[in-house]
């Protein structure tokens, strides 16, 4: 049980000016007298234990917040006696900033309560465990202390951070009922075919009047059906390639796949297309089913979120098949690493699924210098990374290196392009 408690300040100055009055007492020193006198009275004056019993709590017990988002931990301190201090201490974290780091002293408010804030900000998304927070309590004259009490930690879901994306490219394949995405049929839609003769249904708001009045009979404009598309976004989270310093610093691979899954989820569920989310290599996260709207896009960021790079391996390749038919596209974001990522490229590939490859190994990481064996098996692993490469894109495949919300405009025109292409598909 929390009780007050002397300060090892309050002790000091109790011993000192004590046995400096009793020294200059004894040897008739009055100058010892005068220095001692005011040290005794006030550690007479402050001798009392206070009699309330503070009580700290926190509202906030977990919190969801982006990447970079500054949010405040507010404790809340009562039963202060009159003139008190409190100590707030939040402990840090890796890759968490926690300003004041060195913890806040809070006057009382005249009320006998107090109310600390202290900023935290992430810099990696994931979900994390914060540390126990601790609170002390100090009368006024810094005489007694009550606790630390430990308030509990804060369970923070930091999502990763998405941007707006400037690719005005459609989807290749679109096959659903709605969406913004421009159908090879005619349909109700907005993009413009062709102007034929009036028929039966059609509505009046269609007529094209300039060649009704040249013909002598009624045409209307006919346009493209609107649909959506199915998309599915593929995370190779078998490895993690190079040190994360947050989002402010240098990213790692995983730190790459995981904000480019976000940014494009966000792209095409905004266009109104299905999308799926399925990761390769992490423990206990699987995928989150193609679906449309914001509630999916919470549901794809949560996901991303609990993912833990390299807990899961040896999985079958022909998974990143299951479930997807001839006209989806797949984005795979994989830094190319592990063999094992081509082999399910191909796989997709050959099953009709036009396939995009997003690079996501970081800048600078192929350049690497040295005469260990680890790094000469680096540069080996790199060649052989280079060759699967080149045998993708003679596959047409494309490898894109992402470098931004643009990266992937011109591989999205490109396939729309061929969209009407004959292709043999392995069944």
């Amino acid at each position: 049980m929390q009780e007050w408690r002397p300060t090892y300040a309050h002790l000091r100055v109790a011993i000192v000016g004590l046995a400096t009055l009793v020294a200059g007492v004894v040897a008739g020193r009055p100058d010892a007298v005068i220095i001692a006198a005011p040290l005794v009275l006030v550690a007479l004056w402050s001798a009392q234990r206070p009699q309330t019993t503070p009580e700290a709590t926190t509202p906030a017990t977990a919190l969801t917040v982006n990447e970079g988002e500054e949010v405040a931990w507010e404790a809340t301190v009562s039963g202060l006696p009159p003139g008190g201090v409190v100590a707030v201490v939040h402990p840090g974290q890796r890759l968490l900033e926690v300003e004041p780091a060195e913890g806040l002293l809070v006057a009382d408010d005249g009320a006998g309560g107090a109310e600390a804030l202290i900023a935290l900000r992430p810099l990696r998304w994931g979900r994390r465990k914060l540390g126990d927070p601790a609170v002390a309590v100090y009368d006024g004259w810094y005489s007694w202390r009550f606790g630390p009490l430990s308030l509990p930690g804060m369970r923070m879901t930091v999502l990763p951070v998405t941007a707006p994306l400037d690719a005005s490219g459609p989807a290749p394949h679109p096959r659903g009922l709605v969406g913004m995405e421009r159908a090879s049929r005619p349909g109700e839609g907005a993009e413009f075919a062709k102007v034929r003769p009036f028929g039966l249904g059609d509505r009046l708001r269609r007529i094209h009047w300039p060649v009704s009045a040249r013909t002598g009979r009624l045409h209307v404009t006919a346009t493209y059906a609107d649909e959506d598309a199915h998309v599915v976004v593929l995370i190779d989270a078998v490895n993690d390639v190079g040190e994360s310093t947050g989002i402010d610093g240098e990213p790692s691979s995983m730190d790459l796949a995981v904000r480019a899954a976000a940014v494009l989820a966000e792209h095409f569920l905004h266009r109104g297309d299905r999308v799926g989310l399925r990761v390769f290599g992490a423990w206990g996260v699987t995928m989150a089913p193609a679906s449309t709207g914001q509630l999916q896009l919470r549901r794809i960021l949560d996901t991303l979120c609990l993912i833990e790079p390299g807990t899961a391996r040896g999985e079958d390749a022909l998974a990143a098949r299951q479930g997807l038919g001839s006209g989806t596209l797949a984005l795979m974001l994989s830094p190319l690493i592990d063999p094992a990522a081509t082999q399910q490229v191909a796989i997709l590939n050959r099953a009709g699924i036009d396939v995009v490859v997003i690079d996501t190994l970081p800048p600078g990481m192929e350049d690497e210098s040295g005469e260990t064996p680890e790094a000469l098996a680096w540069r080996i692993r790199m060649l052989q990374r280079r060759v699967e490469t080149t045998q993708l894109a003679s596959l047409g495949i494309p490898v894109v290196p992402w470098s931004g919300a643009h990266s992937l405009d011109q591989v999205l025109r490109d396939l729309a392009r061929r969209r009407a292409t004959p292709r043999l598909v392995a069944r």
